[in-house]
């Protein structure tokens, strides 16, 4: 039964919609031609989407108030609930040494790129010689590593060249859904949890993208992490520093035990005393995905898009270490417009595509966009 039940809200299918239509029309009118080439049965097939997308956005109205299953505007509004912003995507920003004839007055806007095309605007009037802030015209992740930026784009009289000394800072993806749904999942109970839950959940909601605790409660080594000892591995960290994450790591951390890890931070407590705070970085590793489905229902539109970014949301909800298994990504595939999945295969970029499992060490994270995705329709 379709509507609201005691066990919830269920849509109408547009197949029990264009039955029912079907049904009454040829009570009235038997042997009415309900054929697609007809106008009147083209007819009713629209009336039936029509009415079937309002069933739809009925059932998103009625899931509004689950974070499961919320969505857009809906999804936001409980997370700030929980004191949780949605994330936007941040520019790459860093400085540069203007060069020149002195007095020579650079406006705002004028561009800077880098030796892929990646364009930078001054963001204020900056007078030669001086140090100016360049902004990314693209929001995202672009490298500015030491001398990247080198070349002059807006050509300005008396501005003959810059210098790039410092790194600058890496900007950040725009959250998606299903990033945003996990992390208020996983933050809105921690102050109910273990140091280890708890420590997790700070850090998530600090920034780091990936963040994975092991608590070594154990008199042997595990896994290469020393007896109680706590070991910590953060993943993408985008523009939070070594320093607010080691605070997070001190502050969550139990009293007297010692943490573990490839960077060292310096931590000053509220007495004046100092701590070192072990965590280690873990880097990125790309990862491809190539199938062929099948569609078994001509109702596919967006079907493809979909997949993609269920896809993409699992393999970036990952914590550092965690593996991708292969028959997990069934589960994210054959919701959208009844999917057969004739072949499925993954590999990190540039290896050999495989069914198997894709092993990640402590220091690894998987990463992926929808432009690693390779979807063929049979």
């Amino acid at each position: 039964m379709a509507g609201l039940t005691s066990s919830g809200f269920v849509p109408e299918t547009l197949e029990d919609i264009q039955e029912r239509i079907k049904g009454k029309l040829e009570l009235i009118n038997p042997g009415f031609d309900f054929s697609p080439e007809s106008p009147d049965g083209q007819l009713v097939e629209i009336f039936a989407f029509e009415l079937w997308n309002a069933w739809t956005q009925l059932d998103l109205v009625y899931n509004s108030y689950n974070p499961a299953v919320a969505t857009g505007a809906a999804l936001r509004n409980i997370g700030l609930i929980s004191g949780l912003t949605y994330g936007t995507a941040n520019r790459s920003y860093a400085t540069i040494e203007l060069q020149g004839t002195a007095g020579t007055v650079v406006p705002a806007n004028s561009i800077v790129t880098d030796d892929d095309g990646n364009e930078f605007y001054v963001a204020f009037n900056t007078t030669i010689p001086s140090n100016a802030q360049v902004i990314s015209r693209v929001p995202g992740p672009i490298p500015v590593p030491i001398s990247t930026l080198t070349t002059i784009t807006t050509p300005i009289s008396g501005w003959t060249s810059i210098t790039q000394t410092t790194a600058g800072t890496i900007g950040t993806l725009a959250d998606s859904e299903q990033k945003y749904r996990n992390l208020r999942q996983t933050t809105v109970m921690r102050n109910y949890t273990s140091v280890v839950d708890t420590m997790q959940a700070r850090l998530l909601e600090l920034g780091v993208d990936q963040a994975s605790v092991f608590n070594n409660d154990a008199t042997i080594t595990v896994d290469g992490v020393p007896a109680n000892t706590i070991a910590v591995t953060v993943g993408e960290v985008g523009t939070v520093t070594d320093e607010s994450i080691a605070t997070v790591i001190f502050e969550t951390n139990a009293v007297g035990c010692p943490t573990f890890g490839s960077t060292t931070t310096s931590i000053t407590d509220v007495q004046g005393f100092s701590h070192d705070i072990k965590f280690t970085k873990a880097s990125a590793v790309t990862i491809e995905i190539e199938m062929d489905i099948t569609f078994l229902d001509t109702e596919s539109a967006g079907a493809i898009e979909q997949i993609k970014a269920a896809l993409v949301g699992h393999i970036e909800s990952l914590l550092a270490g965690e593996d991708v298994i292969w028959s997990r990504l069934f589960t994210y595939i054959t919701p959208y417009g009844k999917a057969q999945v004739n072949t499925l295969t993954l590999a990190r970029a540039g290896d050999a595509q495989g069914t198997a499992n894709l092993v990640m060490t402590d220091t690894e994270y998987a990463s992926m966009l929808t432009t690693d995705i390779t979807i063929v329709e049979s």
